[in-house]
């Protein structure tokens, strides 16, 4: 009981820091990009038949729960104009048509992703273990999608780019070390590839090879950012 209470806590404090980002009517208000529908069709297709469904469900389920956070976080910073869409293999972007104003706006946007999953995953653990007993196939796909949230929340946060943590670790790197963030920017992005060989996820070396082009193009941007 403690566990769920202590998970409502958290999903409570998520959407206090949130709060006005989730306007708007329907599919908007979590920021889904209708116009994309068919694109996140194939993901979700994607995603059941690399994974499993229940898997893949949780997957998808927990790609749309972190988008969701950016989301959010863009349009308490002022991006009403704010969405994401699914990609098949690679999970989900957001984005908007304007840079956010500075530093802290940029780094408040990078840590609500994985923030808002921190109650749902403490959520379906907590849920998971009260109900097994009455409910044990409902209780292991809760238990899966928790595993899944804290999967997601682990792999974007390490320090590499253009994952969540790659890009925290680059502006805190030009906030207090500003001479140093090519070198660092380097450095994540030759870790990142050396460890996809390593493993052989090669998909995944092409992922951080097609940021390779962003992760240059974002020394100029944080530049035009307010410290």
């Amino acid at each position: 009981m403690l566990g769920l209470v202590l998970s409502l806590i958290l999903i409570a404090g998520t959407a206090l820091a949130l709060r006005g980002g989730f306007a708007g009517a329907g599919w908007n208000r979590a920021g889904f990009d209708v116009n994309a529908a068919g694109l996140s069709a194939v993901a979700v297709a994607a995603a059941i038949w690399f994974f499993g469904w229940q898997y893949g469900l949780a997957f998808i389920a927990a790609i749309t729960i972190h988008e969701t956070g950016h989301v959010a976080a863009f349009r308490v910073c002022g991006h009403k104009d704010a969405q994401f869409r699914l990609i098949p293999l690679f999970g989900g972007v957001a984005v908007s048509r304007s840079l956010p104003a500075s530093h802290d706006k940029d780094l408040f946007i990078s840590l609500m992703g994985p923030a808002i999953c921190l109650g749902p995953m403490a959520l379906c653990f907590a849920l998971a273990q009260l109900i097994f007993p009455q409910a044990a196939a409902v209780a292991s796909f809760l238990y899966i999608q928790g595993l899944v949230l804290g999967g997601l929340n682990l792999f974007n946060l390490l320090p590499f780019w253009p994952l969540d943590g790659g890009k925290i670790v680059r502006l805190l790197t030009y906030t207090f070390f500003p001479k140093a963030t090519r070198a660092v920017s380097i450095l994540m992005s030759a870790a990142a590839a050396a460890l996809c060989v390593v493993t052989g996820s090669y998909i995944l070396l092409f992922f951080v090879l097609l940021g390779w082009q962003g992760l240059i193009q974002s020394e100029q941007l944080i530049e035009l950012q307010r410290p």
